[in-house]
């Protein structure tokens, strides 16, 4: 048998090459560890500035995530959209938690492929029910998108940013192995 142009005896026992050794991805570990934080406070910090937005699913005042999350899961019989938008404000938050756990994994020594695949389906979920949120406006916030921008608090972007932040965290951690 040859080997890259050389002889091996036979019966000599072939070594693989030392590959390089797993590490930890402190980039990846950063961007998904504030994607889960985004997530999570997007709740707790107000979506809306002005008072007078208020719609079937928004109770009068400055809204954080977790009241228009309140507000959507009363109302009596919500229509699909409405029941849609209820998962993606909640999801946003679970998925928060889930990258900021998924952020502290690729700060061990492991292949950050699955944990990295795991954080990209996470944070594209978060995307589309962020973009669900924004198609439908005028439903949920009695606004139209550019309503809804102008008078958009930091709860609102937080919501927005969470998804595409992990996508990078997670595309960083698949990258890079």
């Amino acid at each position: 048998m040859a080997q890259l142009g050389r002889a091996v005896p036979p019966g000599a026992v072939q070594v693989a090459p030392p590959g390089r050794p797993p590490r930890a991805d402190p980039v990846s570990a950063v961007l998904l560890l504030v994607a889960g934080a985004l997530g999570v406070w997007q709740l707790l910090l107000p979506w809306l500035t002005v008072a007078a937005a208020t719609g079937p699913g928004v109770s009068a005042g400055r809204p954080t995530g977790w009241q228009v999350y309140r507000a959507l899961r009363a109302l009596p019989a919500p229509s699909t959209e409405l029941s849609w938008a209820t998962l993606a404000v909640l999801g946003a938050a679970v998925g928060g938690g889930a990258l900021f756990l998924l952020g502290l994994a690729m700060m061990a020594p492991i292949n950050h492929r699955p944990p990295g695949a795991a954080a990209l389906l996470i944070s594209l979920l978060m995307s589309v029910g962020a973009g669900w949120l924004v198609g439908h406006a005028k439903m949920i916030f009695n606004l139209g998108v550019f309503g809804l921008f102008g008078q958009a608090a930091v709860g609102w972007y937080l919501f927005l940013a969470a998804g595409l932040v992990g996508i990078a965290g997670a595309w960083k951690a698949l990258s890079t192995g």
